[in-house]
């Protein structure tokens, strides 16, 4: 009995400095995000905008800074026990090292998981709402598109969008080539509207016009409107053109993944996400041993300041790991899974490693 309480003691202090150090990033980055804002005011966007774009990029900052306040939150909560000679106290009494370090790691998985229900359920459409909301009011337009407009692939025809609202799309381009490169057809719509059918969803375009080139020469052909099957949603158009992959809902990105292997393009970049998304929890888990090896090790004795310190230089360090092996995986064609785990791998070897070294 008397063990179960010290050990949901640690997870109680831990849990406590998790979330101190989570809420304390977040207002931080917050007011940050605002005074980069306040720069950039022009047309309709103004204080109350901004503030708007701050509020719905919460569930962001939350789950971007998961991993660095679960780093920061075990050094000051473990650290604290060991400032205050608490640790020493359950050692002796009969706890290992490792039993402790395992209650301190069940705040942390909690503190993941619901990190990543927020990724996959809130962020996704936050994000696209913050910054859709920005864009509208700094442009005072109704479009998301890229400034010139963003290409896409429609099965064998490369497709160019000039603006994208919602359900609709203005200045639709088709341009279909043979095998030898030659152009063979090309296909313009002065817009596009989403029809949501209860069976499969197709897009309705209006004042269409197709050309067809044959070595005899070319026809053309005119519709004031024609039905559009595709794969292209105005959901994962919104969510391409607003939202990194990262960002991204698990399902999302999937769903991106398969029609870009579809359509034989590069799917590298969502499967970073995709993998940096699932294996979220696993980094927290990660740098919070990480933490652990540090306090029971060379700062078991230093001061509150000297260990959150010390926890950013390591955040850092693991970020600019991460930020490294993402573009050296896209250039050189290494699988993205391998990107996402080696940080992770390395943080629990060396933390598996110190902690061996005092247990």
């Amino acid at each position: 009995m008397m063990r179960r309480i010290l050990l949901q003691y640690v997870g109680f202090e831990v849990l406590k400095a998790i979330l101190l150090a989570l809420f304390s990033l977040v207002g931080l980055l917050a007011v940050f995000t605002i005074l980069e804002e306040v720069q950039a005011f022009q047309n309709q966007y103004g204080f109350l905008s901004a503030l708007k774009f701050v509020a719905l990029s919460l569930p962001r900052l939350f789950y971007e800074t998961i991993p660095f306040g679960v780093l920061i939150g075990g050094l000051v909560g473990l650290g604290g026990l060991a400032a205050r000679s608490e640790l020493i106290v359950m050692r002796a009494s009969g706890l290992s090292t490792y039993q402790i370090v395992g209650y301190a790691m069940l705040p942390a998985a909690f503190v993941a998981l619901v990190g990543t229900a927020v990724g996959e359920f809130v962020l996704p459409q936050a994000e696209r709402d913050a910054r859709l909301g920005r864009q509208q009011a700094r442009e005072q337009a109704e479009t998301i598109a890229p400034e010139f407009g963003v290409w896409t692939r429609d099965g064998l025809a490369f497709l160019h969008l000039e603006s994208v609202r919602d359900d609709q799309i203005k200045g639709l381009k088709w341009y279909l080539f043979d095998d030898h490169q030659t152009l063979v057809l090309t296909r313009t719509a002065v817009e596009a509207g989403f029809q949501d059918d209860p069976e499969s969803g197709f897009w309705e375009m209006r004042e269409v016009t197709e050309v067809r080139y044959s070595p005899e020469g070319s026809a053309s052909d005119y519709w004031p409107t024609k039905r559009w099957d595709t794969q292209i949603t105005p959901s994962t158009l919104g969510s391409e053109l607003l939202v990194q992959p990262e960002r991204m809902s698990v399902s999302s990105l999937d769903e991106k993944i398969d029609h870009l292997d579809a359509q034989a393009l590069n799917s590298q970049t969502y499967r970073l996400g995709y993998w940096s998304k699932l294996l979220q929890p696993l980094v927290a888990l990660a740098l919070l041993l990480l933490a652990a090896s540090v306090v029971f090790g060379p700062l078991r004795s230093s001061s509150v300041g000297m260990r959150v310190f010390s926890g950013l230089v390591l955040g850092v360090l693991f970020k600019f790991c991460q930020d490294l092996l993402a573009p050296v995986a896209l250039v050189f064609g290494i699988a993205p899974i391998l990107a996402v785990i080696l940080p992770i791998l390395v943080c629990t070897v060396f933390g598996w490693w110190q902690l061996r070294r005092v247990a």
